[in-house]
């Protein structure tokens, strides 16, 4: 198994803060819970996420998750300014396998246009671009550039102490099967030079658009997440739209 699908599968859950049934960008995050199930040539990965509220404001996304090849875990601290511009404060990552440990810390300093990046007892500074987002807060944003009806979905992320530009684009509608009943999702694509890699995601239409599947395929070989149960402000999800009573 690719080390760096595992990854990519575990990082992903983390990226679907649960919002509430709001029909604007102004989209306002509530405190939620959700578990992922993936599999990569029949071996189990399992994902769980908390997305709980803080004093001032302040958010705190927290994944937790695991497989026989180690763990993964990973915090991203955000806020919402006066104008409703999403802004990550703070970023954690821990990662162990293969019996090797990685700490990454990433401190956003708006007020000085720059990002303190540690790793391994020592620490770096980078320049914050003016819209720049961690890889948690970038599917957030992607999410309210959806419910704000962007066409345009192309987003700076800072990860690992480096600039990286994320693209994604619609490519159709799809009916998705999960544990609770059946979901309408949009799909996307992430654009990529590599065409040896190809990665979906299915986000729900009529829950904000959160993530309900993820694909990738590569080289040959497909791996897949689905969304297996989820709470929201302490009532449990099934298939229907938030706002039905």
């Amino acid at each position: 198994m690719k080390k760096h699908v595992l990854l990519l599968v575990l990082s992903f859950s983390a990226a679907t803060p649960i919002l509430c049934n709001v029909t604007t960008s102004d989209a306002v995050i509530v405190e939620s819970t959700a578990e992922y199930a993936a599999t990569f040539n029949g071996i189990p990965i399992k994902a769980k996420k908390t997305v709980t509220r803080a004093d001032h404001n302040i958010y705190e996304d927290i994944l937790n998750a695991s497989s026989i090849f180690g763990t993964l875990t990973q915090m991203s601290r955000y806020q919402f300014d006066d104008n409703g511009k999403l802004r990550p404060l703070y970023s954690y990552d821990k990662r162990a396998f293969f019996g090797a440990i990685r700490h990454e810390e990433q401190e956003f300093l708006w007020n000085e246009n720059k990002i303190i990046f540690k790793k391994k007892g020592g620490q770096s500074e980078v320049v914050l671009p003016a819209h720049a987002y961690d890889t948690i807060t970038h599917r957030l944003q992607l999410r309210r550039d959806l419910v704000g009806k962007s066409v345009v979905f192309e987003y700076v992320v800072i990860s690992g102490g480096k600039k990286q530009l994320y693209n994604y684009r619609k490519v159709g509608e799809e009916t998705i099967e999960t544990p609770f009943g059946s979901i309408e999702t949009i799909v996307l694509s992430r654009e990529r030079d590599n065409k040896f890699r190809q990665t979906t995601l299915w986000l729900a239409k009529n829950w904000t658009y959160f993530l309900v599947k993820l694909e990738q395929i590569e080289n040959n070989e497909k791996y897949r997440m689905l969304i297996q149960n989820a709470v929201i402000n302490g009532k449990q999800m099934v298939a229907k739209n938030l706002g039905d009573k």
